[in-house]
């Protein structure tokens, strides 16, 4: 009794919404702008792309390059400083204005000098620690240039799956659509011959618009999802992307937890990253506590000087440089507490990364588990939704009952193809994911 309610409802709503359709009819087309071909790729080629022109991507390569030029930099205090110097002057000088004396003016004279000047840093062990600092701040850049890899290629791939979701329930709607026309046709064959009825036709052309609707949202999918994958890939603005590879099941492996997690701690460019941060804070620590310590630099000239080119004569000049600072308002010992409290926070960040990657591994290992459990259920489901139907058909063909029948054993037929393309797509997903958190989706899916 439930069900025929919901049908007269069903019925009025669609005579209520024919006249609104036909009116429809009549709107202008908008047909999409012509572009270009569509560029068909497999998902491999897909993050082989991302990952060589993904402006994210070239943004954090860009960093690395500025970390190494950092490290160049603080290393160049170190090392021997040398230049030219050339000077030519031509002075007078009032001793009576400077001196309240009755000596004449002295000059005009002229001299000249040429020659190179040197200074080198003997012992300065901040200079040393800046230099060591940027050496693993370079490290640290390229560890996160692999955080930023992959993180592109797990966007790429799960951008690629919702695409391939789109496509399967693009082409699923199209066969309930066929489906719904070959029962529409029926019915309105067996109204002709007097077995169906009136209500029967009615009934089912409300169910073939239904199916109609849905393929023109799942068709609109599959353009919105290749969209958002073209901006991963950074395609021309008149282009497309197109998947070529569809979603599939395959066995798994048997995976042993303790040794998976052990793995990604290992392996995860997070972890690498954040050791870096961890030695940049200690020889931070170590720089600030060893500017109490002396520093030794060497320094300078040898000139060829004289009043003119021709009549000069060698000079030189070389010094060595000791300071030791003595009273520094307490600048010192604030910033060694400050670098120590810097180390401590890093460590707890260490800490709360370690928990994050063991629960994303073992989330991502249940959720796997779990697709693929749920991919089987969909598959048995969707057998028992094609006999139903088949049957239901019959049943109607026979004249033994309505299609009230054939309309449920539609709806089922729908969720159980519903719950195969999502459990499909679940699986595919969990294995990224998987991948994501044992820091290796990039070789995953690009080799």
């Amino acid at each position: 009794m439930l069900r025929r309610s919901q049908c007269r409802r069903g019925v009025l709503v669609w005579l209520v919404l024919l006249p609104l359709y036909g009116a429809a009819q009549t709107l202008p087309q908008f047909s999409p702008a012509p572009s270009a071909t569509p560029l068909r790729l497999t998902l491999r080629a897909a993050v082989q792309l991302a990952l060589k022109q993904n402006p994210q991507r070239l943004a954090a390569h860009l960093v690395t390059l500025e970390s190494e030029r950092d490290r160049q930099i603080a290393r160049a205090p170190l090392l021997p400083q040398a230049g030219l110097v050339a000077n030519d002057s031509l002075n007078q000088y009032n001793f009576q204005s400077v001196e309240r004396s009755k000596r004449l003016p002295a000059g005009p004279y002229q001299y000249v000098e040429a020659g190179p000047a040197f200074s080198q840093t003997i012992f300065d062990l901040p200079q040393i620690r800046g230099y060591q600092i940027g050496k693993e701040g370079a490290r640290g850049a390229r560890a996160e240039e692999s955080v930023t890899r992959e993180t592109v290629s797990l966007a790429v791939v799960s951008q690629y799956l919702l695409v391939l979701r789109a496509q399967a329930r693009y082409e699923a709607a199209k066969a309930r659509v066929a489906l719904a026309e070959r029962l529409f046709r029926q019915a309105e064959e067996l109204q002709k011959t007097g077995v169906g009825l009136k209500i029967d036709t009615l009934r089912a052309n409300v169910e073939l618009q239904n199916e109609k609707q849905g393929l023109i949202d799942a068709q609109t999918a599959t353009r919105t999802t290749a969209y958002v994958l073209a901006e991963l890939l950074d395609l021309p603005l008149d282009q497309e992307a197109e998947a070529a590879d569809r979603m599939e099941f395959f066995a798994l492996p048997v995976y042993d937890r303790p040794t998976m997690l052990n793995r990604a701690l290992a392996n995860r460019p997070e972890m690498s990253s954040i050791a870096s941060q961890q030695r940049i804070a200690n020889l931070a620590h170590k720089s600030a506590s060893e500017q109490r310590l002396p520093q030794l630099d060497f320094s300078g000239f040898w000139y060829y000087q004289g009043e003119h080119f021709n009549d000069g004569i060698p000079a030189y000049t070389y010094a060595l440089g000791l300071s030791l600072p003595l009273f520094t308002g307490g600048r010192i010992q604030a910033e060694a507490a400050r670098a120590s409290l810097e180390e401590q926070r890093i460590e707890e960040n260490r800490r709360q990364l370690e928990l994050r990657i063991v629960r994303e591994v073992k989330s991502a290992l249940d959720e796997l588990e779990s697709a693929r459990n749920s991919v089987e259920v969909a598959n048995v489901g969707m057998t028992l939704a094609n006999d139903e139907v088949a049957q239901a058909q019959r049943r109607f063909q026979a004249g033994v009952t309505t299609n009230i029948e054939v309309i449920t054993a539609q709806d089922e037929f729908a969720r159980a193809s519903d719950n195969q393309i999502e459990a499909l797509y679940r699986f595919n997903q969990s294995r990224a994911n998987l991948a994501r958190a044992m820091g290796d989706i990039e070789d995953t899916y690009s080799k």
